[in-house]
């Protein structure tokens, strides 16, 4: 695959996070790839992130497509290049006093966690994933980074879910109240 540019952005304002939220919606990672370092204030997930930025260009040209290929003979779908791609990225929060988390099972390389939505508010973050599992990280003044890390690889697949991402957002205060805290 030919090298792309990588992400690379900085987050300090809540609508700034919003915006991150949207490229890791739908990320990957197990808890055993988080580190919590107190000392330093900094909270990192490496996340098998779906590329977002880069699926509206490869759905657009795929509809172009579509219209040419219509007479063509039929192929399964799995036999072509989907065009998406996947990268490894570090989520980085700096500027933590404080971390919660529900539903996560901490240094377990066995639970999967799935990213919904990264959530602001004036008192930090919570980091809101599917299956009612979330991680909140205190703090004002919070910066968050993403970074690519790598090559992006292909993948067949472009998630898919019928969740209300407002609703998830509604909801993210009261899932991180309830947590067990971590620092």
């Amino acid at each position: 695959m030919a090298s792309q540019a990588r992400l690379k952005l900085l987050g300090r304002e809540n609508r700034d996070i919003v915006t991150l939220s949207g490229l890791v919606q739908d990320a990957i990672f197990v808890p055993a790839d988080m580190m919590l370092d107190t000392e330093r204030k900094r909270f990192v997930a490496v996340l098998n992130r779906f590329q977002w930025e880069r699926a509206a260009a490869v759905d657009a040209a795929a509809s172009v497509d579509a219209v040419t290929e219509a007479s063509a003979d039929a192929r399964f779908e799995d036999d072509l290049e989907s065009g998406y791609t996947r990268s490894f990225t570090a989520l980085t929060v700096e500027g933590i006093t404080g971390a919660r988390t529900r539903s996560v099972k901490m240094r377990a390389g066995d639970q999967f966690l799935s990213v919904m939505a990264l959530v602001p508010d004036d008192t930090g973050l919570t980091m809101v994933c599917a299956g009612k599992a979330a991680i909140r990280l205190s703090g004002n003044n919070l910066r968050v980074y993403l970074e690519d890390l790598g090559e992006p690889w292909p993948t067949q697949r472009k998630p898919a879910h019928d969740d209300d991402l407002a609703l998830v957002a509604a909801q993210a205060p009261a899932l991180s109240a309830k947590g067990k805290e971590t620092a």
